[in-house]
């Protein structure tokens, strides 16, 4: 069984417009870095094409591909930061919990907002009470700290709640502020919120074994490896040791498997080739590293499965 912890839906009117103009941007330095060809106005064309899915229908057709039982939606709310969209924030988490009613069983979404709104803590308890939404997506890139007090309601409602709270952690693309993404501002967080399950998305990327290190002396915080694609496709085996070194300084019911989806697909990184990578690393991974079977089953779905209940059985 596979189960992505982090996937979005993208649809135009739900983003700024500057990220859709900064992700064709990134989209260009990854084709290059990999040796492909790289056109702005035909990566953007084929954004659109790829990213549409008001429904839901496209990522569970992805999901059917590539034998991904579960993915969870982290709803972005950058409006702040790079100005806001047509639709607001409560009609955006209305049109994906129709989503995941759509696809029961299959899709779930967490609660996304930027905790400077006015009336975030209200409407995070009710799309969790009322909407069935599984837990709270922050992104401090938009510029915040995670350990900024005005933040500290959402986590207190979580734990009321007992949900757990993703953030994103590690560099991001522009124009967003690395400062604000440092995973040591989760050490105030977990120790204020005991009872919290906070997950680090992106393993915090080039600062992977800081929080690796900082995830082996708590007992609430996890991390996600989505967003490793690139590194995985151009230079495997750098790739299979990190995930090693990971594994064994955070411990493998620590690591859950994630996509970032469907940004990848951009650049031909597909999840049916991800998942697979996963599968096969105990029998693929480089001489010199190996992965055991009950490594990978923690990291691909029984860790998820401990944080959100038996999701992806059905």
């Amino acid at each position: 069984m596979v189960i992505d912890f982090h996937h979005h839906l993208f649809n135009r009117d739900w983003i700024p417009e500057k990220f859709w103009t900064d992700l064709v941007g990134r989209a260009v330095n990854v084709r290059r870095l990999n040796g492909q060809e790289a056109d702005p106005e035909e990566i953007a064309r084929s954004m659109f094409d790829l990213f549409t899915d008001l429904d839901g229908d496209r990522l569970a057709a992805d999901m059917e591909d590539a034998g991904i039982a579960y993915s969870l939606i982290m709803p972005l709310d950058l409006g702040l930061e790079l100005g806001e969209c047509p639709v607001t924030i409560e009609e955006k988490m209305r049109l994906i919990v129709e989503v995941t009613r759509r696809h029961p069983g299959k899709i779930g979404s967490f609660f996304g907002i930027d905790p400077r709104r006015e009336g975030g803590v209200e409407l995070f308890e009710k799309a969790v009470r009322e909407w069935g939404m599984l837990g709270l997506k922050l992104d401090p890139a938009a510029g915040f700290y995670p350990n900024e007090p005005m933040v500290y309601p959402y986590y207190e409602k979580a734990s009321e709640m007992g949900v757990p709270v993703l953030l994103h952690t590690g560099v991001a693309i522009p124009p967003f502020r690395n400062k604000y993404t440092d995973p040591i501002y989760l050490d105030d967080v977990t120790l204020d919120f005991p009872e919290l399950t906070v997950v680090a998305a992106h393993a915090a990327f080039g600062w992977w074994q800081q929080l690796a290190f900082l995830i082996s002396k708590k007992t609430n915080l996890v991390t996600d490896i989505s967003g490793w694609q690139p590194l995985a496709t151009r230079d495997y085996g750098l790739f299979c040791r990190y995930l090693r070194d990971m594994v064994s300084i955070a411990g493998a019911p620590s690591i859950l498997f994630a996509s970032d989806g469907p940004a990848f697909n951009l650049y031909g990184m597909r999840n049916k080739w991800w998942a697979q990578l996963f599968r096969d690393l105990p029998e693929k991974a480089p001489q010199g590293i190996t992965f055991t079977q009950d490594e990978v089953d923690m990291i691909l779905y029984k860790n998820a499965q401990r944080i959100l209940g038996p999701v992806g059985e059905d």
